[in-house]
């Protein structure tokens, strides 16, 4: 004979009292971890903040607080184990509190700089892609954000042509963008072979031109346009194109000079005058 299992009644009434003692729990693990935060001790914060998560899932709100210490505990460029595991850990935090609070654009910047800083641009810009479709009204701001992604991944031929597709009044700053990362790669490695040195020069060199054409008084990237024809003097193995190519960028470098200055307000005049 086989007898029903009967569970007592104050059994079943302990269980969501169970619950509710996890959930007061969690809240101390919590607040011992805001403390510890604004205290800077981030290491001991994720701590508090990852148990309180464990004794209460639910609270979603606290995967914010997990992404933003791993984040402070995160260091771009460090490729150690420990630090790799804090991206992801911001990024983990980040993208489980944006599941239910989708529209927080401060941790969905917290996100984006985290996926570029550890390096996962495809991340980036799907997630860019994801937003754009939420609000297609501001395809502008997307599309700069994603030009930026492509920039950082080094992908700088897709990053002009999104930046020439993008409203005439966005692509000056834009391309002078893409030329400024040019100029930089090629300034500050020294190992870039000669081919590939040149290929970015002359994209630059085009992308400046092209925003100098586009805004005429845009003296900021007149100095780049003078710094990439340098440049691409030391490409030269002419030696009078090289001298052209120095003296073009001393004209363009006076000519940003220029209108730098006369672009100034006038200094006020002196007092007791």
């Amino acid at each position: 004979m086989h007898r029903s299992v009967v569970f007592p009644a104050l059994a079943l009434l302990a269980l969501p009292a169970l619950a509710g003692c996890q959930r007061l729990q969690a809240r101390v693990e919590l607040k011992k971890g805001n403390a510890l935060y604004a205290q800077e001790q981030y290491s001991q914060a994720l701590k508090y903040f990852q148990k309180g998560l464990e004794l209460d899932p639910a609270d979603t709100f606290a995967w914010r607080s997990v992404g933003l210490t791993a984040l402070a505990l995160y260091r771009p460029g460090d490729d150690s184990p420990k630090n790799i595991s804090y991206g992801q850990t911001a990024i983990k935090g980040f993208e489980n509190y944006l599941a239910e609070n989708p529209e927080d654009t401060k941790v969905q910047d917290y996100l984006l700089s985290t996926y570029v800083n550890t390096k996962q641009y495809d991340k980036a810009n799907a997630y860019v892609t994801k937003l754009e479709q939420a609000h297609p009204e501001n395809k502008a701001k997307y599309d700069k954000i994603r030009g930026n992604v492509l920039i950082q991944a080094g992908k700088l031929d897709e990053a002009t042509n999104l930046a020439l597709s993008m409203l005439r009044q966005e692509q000056p700053e834009a391309l002078y963008t893409i030329a400024v990362a040019a100029w930089a790669k090629v300034y500050n490695n020294a190992l870039i072979d000669a081919a590939t040195r040149a290929k970015l020069v002359d994209l630059g060199l085009n992308d400046i031109q092209k925003a100098v054409e586009l805004k005429p008084d845009y003296y900021d990237a007149m100095f780049y346009y003078g710094l990439l024809l340098r440049e691409k003097s030391k490409l030269e193995t002419d030696g009078n194109a090289r001298l052209a190519d120095i003296n073009k960028a001393q004209e363009w470098l006076q000519k940003g000079l220029d209108l730098r200055k006369k672009a100034q307000p006038p200094a006020p005049p002196a007092k007791g005058k």
